[in-house]
């Protein structure tokens, strides 16, 4: 197993929200966060994409890498949504993190109790090459969210693993277990799956998978939600409609991205 560093590169850039407020979610606490600066990172703007386009990951991993494996890399994040954030890469091209990755990715999770939080290409993911963003902090929402167990596991699952979903309108299951074992579940689970497009937080707790229905669920949230959303942290562009959400935007908003639950 790989095990990323917990050292934090020269460069980081700090995470400095312009304004933050909160709004109950579902019984817990969502933050709900003002970052104009993200508004000039490439591809900001998702909906109707064209086909196909140039992948800047290999400029982006040869340029900012800080620490590299034969098969990861880690940059720091120019555009923060979180505190301590960088990125762990594929180093090679691949749209779906492979064993190793979800390896080190956890481990790093457990020996840091920081999140690491995977989107993809049509649920905010702005390049398509596997990455999760690494972030030095926890947020309380899915732990205060009811449970849970699943009648039926979609996929056998390993050793010491177990599954429950959160009791909801929108589909979040979690997966507990060894690092090992959570590791290969992921990867049988993105092999199940039946959606384009998934998020996936994993914290010391769980690793909180959504199977997305739809990327950007306006007028309820007018950017593309991502892991970070359904981490707990909502993060606006346009202080318009930072000011202007509501605690039942943000529930319309979960359960329009995701899928529908599972029994």
């Amino acid at each position: 197993m790989i095990a990323l560093p917990l050292t934090l590169p020269d460069d980081l850039v700090p995470y400095a929200p312009r304004r933050a407020r909160t709004l109950p979610l579902h019984g817990g606490t969502a933050e709900l966060v003002w970052l104009p600066a993200r508004r000039e990172r490439a591809g900001h703007d998702r909906e109707r994409p064209p086909a196909f386009a140039p992948s800047p990951a290999s400029r982006i991993l040869e340029a900012e890498s800080y620490w590299r494996s034969e098969t990861l890399a880690l940059t720091p994040n120019k555009f923060p949504f979180g505190i301590d954030q960088r990125i762990l890469w594929m180093a090679r091209p691949a749209r779906e993190p492979d064993l190793v990755f979800w390896e080190a990715a956890l481990d790093w999770v457990q020996r840091s109790d920081g999140t690491a939080l995977l989107n993809n290409i049509g649920a905010a993911a702005t390049i398509p090459r596997a990455h999760a963003h690494l972030l030095g902090e926890r947020l309380p929402l899915l732990e205060q969210l009811p449970e849970r167990p699943l009648r039926a596991a979609p996929i056998d699952l390993p050793l010491g693993c177990s599954l429950v979903a959160k009791d909801l309108d929108a589909c979040v299951l979690g997966l507990r277990g060894p690092v090992g074992g959570c590791a290969d579940a992921l990867t049988r689970l993105a092999d199940a799956r039946l959606t384009p497009t998934w998020n996936v937080v994993a914290t010391r707790d769980a690793a909180w998978i959504v199977p997305r229905a739809m990327q950007t669920p306006a007028p309820h949230f007018e950017s593309a939600l991502g892991a970070a959303e359904f981490w707990g942290r909502f993060c606006y562009v346009d202080e318009a409609a930072y000011e202007r959400a509501t605690a039942a935007d943000l529930a319309e908003a979960w359960r329009r991205a995701a899928a529908r639950p599972v029994a």
